[in-house]
């Protein structure tokens, strides 16, 4: 059944993975953006995301596949966490992830949008709520999938879902040259520091490694993460190298002496997110109804590297039940909201919690993957799955069910697993 009338409001992952497959179910799309395609080529650096394999997957039917160059598909990760002694291990990916810089990713998928006949109205400036509801008059329904103004006049936060009311890490994002890329995700952990996670990602110039630096406010890591590049690009480098070499060394290990320096002025992002959680929904003056997803409705900190995946799963959910027909009321709206919570319920909870210390439980996994092949690949095709990421890591018990598992089988083996690093 075909309907019409969708306007949709913003360009990111979640906007136009939403336009496009709805444009695929012959759905009428206008799209409200706040740049062109070349506008966004051309801005700085706006996060450091890995796609996992459904949201690779929705591209791939959406006949929107961008950015696969050679080496770009990253097939395992190395794990650090640091200690006296160090826990270490390598686990193998069954989907590999797919990291590319949103500068190229997004408009290319702006540029299929509009070559399929897709319809964009380019804003002059941010919208807010009033914006929103003057354009609902010729659309059955409005999505919000990004805007600063409307998001917050629009959708207020959830405070049951929403812990946090300030950023809980300082972030450094970044483009880098001089490394060696490698095809797997580092993912380092120093305790009362921070984390710091690396990948290769297709920018504009080819593949190069992107470093994201999450410190906890106050701890030995947060300093770099407050250094203008601009200002002093020495001293910025010296104390990255210095960062990484005491709280990352397998990644430390890889800088090319004499050449490590971001790619660009414009590659690197500084601040911080505050996770939260805000109404999925918001009944306009007019009476009609606007639908947040997205970053419009969740905003989780990128501990866990799920905000593009989860943005594509909702956007993807939204345009079938769209499909399916009106009315796109209150009702219609809950309850999509319901069906989307049934991820993003997962991944809030997973992010939120792992903020935090790590719990008993999760560091006897960490300590059995260091020693067991089988327990370290478990752990890293986690990051695929949200669902059954939260329900083994939120759990004890099946976290020890699982541990307690390998421990018979190895028994009847009758040899002691050994970790790869």
């Amino acid at each position: 059944m075909t309907s019409s009338g969708i306007g949709i409001v913003g360009t990111g992952i979640s906007g136009l993975t939403l336009a496009l497959r709805l444009q695929q179910l012959g759905v009428e799309v206008t799209l409200y953006a706040e740049k062109t395609a070349d506008e966004m080529r051309a801005g700085r650096l706006p996060n450091t995301v890995a796609r996992m394999r459904r949201a690779q997957e929705r591209e791939e039917i959406l006949g929107s596949v961008h950015g696969r160059l050679e080496g770009s598909l990253v097939g395992g990760a190395r794990l650090h966490i640091g200690g006296a002694p160090p826990l270490e291990f390598r686990g193998t990916l069954a989907d590999p992830f797919h990291a590319a810089d949103f500068r190229v990713l997004l408009p290319a998928l702006y540029e299929d949008y509009t070559a399929r006949g897709g319809r964009v109205v380019v804003t002059p400036e941010p919208p807010g709520a009033r914006e929103v509801d003057a354009w609902s008059a010729g659309h059955e329904l409005m999505v919000v999938a990004a805007g600063r103004r409307s998001v917050a006049e629009l959708f207020p936060r959830d405070g049951r879902r929403s812990p946090y009311d300030r950023p809980q890490r300082s972030l450094l994002a970044g483009l880098y040259a001089g490394m060696t890329t490698g095809d797997f995700f580092s993912y380092n952990v120093s305790p009362g520091g921070g984390e710091v996670f690396s990948l290769p990602m297709v920018a504009h110039g080819g593949l190069v490694t992107g470093i994201l630096v999450e410190a906890i406010p106050g701890g030995p890591i947060e300093p770099v993460t407050k250094l203008s590049y601009r200002d002093d690009p020495g001293l910025f480098l010296h104390l990255l190298e210095k960062t990484l070499a005491e709280h990352a060394p397998r990644l430390a290990e890889r800088i090319e002496p004499g050449a490590f320096d971001l790619v660009g002025p414009d590659d690197v992002l500084q601040g911080g997110v505050t996770p939260v959680v805000r109404r999925p929904f918001a009944t306009l003056p007019s009476g009609r109804v606007a639908l947040a997803i997205g970053d419009a409705w969740v905003t989780n900190d990128p501990i866990t590297g799920q905000g593009a995946n989860l943005g594509s799963h909702c956007a993807w959910v939204t345009a079938d039940a769209i499909a399916r027909g009106g009315p796109y009321d209150e009702g219609f709206a809950r309850s999509l909201a319901t069906e989307m919570w049934k991820v993003a319920g997962p991944v809030t909870d997973w992010t939120n919690a792992f903020l935090g210390a790590p719990g008993d439980h999760v560091l006897r996994l960490f300590a059995a993957a260091a020693l067991d092949p089988f327990v370290a690949d478990h752990f890293v095709n986690l990051f695929g799955d949200p669902v059954r990421a939260w329900a083994l890591l939120g759990d004890p018990e099946a976290v020890d069910a699982l541990l307690a598992s390998r421990a018979e089988v190895l028994s009847e083996e009758g040899s002691p697993a050994t970790g790869e690093v």
